[in-house]
C-alpha cells in the first residue's frame, strides 16, 4: 500500500537508500554516499516536519511503499515540483515485486512528464526507468563520482 511519508519512516529509508546507493555504484567508495544520505535524511525529517506544521503539501511529494498491515516502509518515491523523480527505492526483499512499479505510477499520477536522472554505472536503474518509459534525453559528466549522468525523460499518456 502507498502512504504519505511519515516521520517515523526518516530513519529506515535513509539506511536503505545508503545501503541501496552502495550497491548500484560499486565503483564509488562509502563514503561518497555518507553526505547525501544525511541530506535525505534532513530533507525527509524536515518535510515531515512541515507537514505537521503547516499541514499543506509543499513542492516535494514523498510517498512510501508499506505492506498491507505493517507499518515497515519497504521503498520510496519523491518527486519535485519542477517534476523530477529525485529518488525511487525498494527494499531488496521487496524488489522484482510490483513494488517499484506502483511507486511509479503514483509519481506519474496527474504529471504531463517526469524527468530522472542516474548514474552511469547503476544498470538496474537505467533498467527500470527505460521500463517505465524513460529515455535517454542527455549526459553530462559528474566530476566527483568520475562518470557520465544520464539524464532521461518520459512523457505520461494523459
Amino acid at each position: 500500500m502507498l502512504r504519505p511519508l511519515q516521520e517515523s519512516d526518516v530513519e529506515r529509508l535513509s539506511q536503505l537508500w545508503l545501503h541501496l546507493a552502495c550497491c548500484a555504484h560499486p565503483s564509488l567508495p562509502i563514503s561518497f554516499w555518507s553526505a547525501p544520505a544525511r541530506q535525505l535524511r534532513r530533507r525527509l525529517a524536515a518535510q515531515c516536519r512541515h507537514r505537521l506544521l503547516h499541514g499543506d503539501p509543499s513542492d516535494i511529494s514523498h510517498w512510501v511503499y508499506a505492506r498491507t498491515g505493517k507499518d515497515l516502509a519497504d521503498g520510496l518515491v519523491t518527486i519535485t515540483d519542477n517534476m523530477l523523480v529525485e529518488t525511487i527505492f525498494v527494499s531488496p526483499t521487496k524488489q522484482r515485486h510490483g513494488v517499484g512499479s506502483e511507486l511509479m505510477a503514483q509519481a506519474k499520477f496527474g504529471r504531463p512528464q517526469l524527468e530522472a536522472k542516474v548514474l552511469e554505472e547503476n544498470l538496474r536503474g537505467r533498467y527500470f526507468l527505460q521500463q517505465h518509459g524513460f529515455v535517454e534525453t542527455a549526459r553530462h559528466f559528474n566530476q566527483s563520482a568520475n562518470q557520465d549522468e544520464i539524464w532521461m525523460s518520459c512523457r505520461v499518456a494523459a
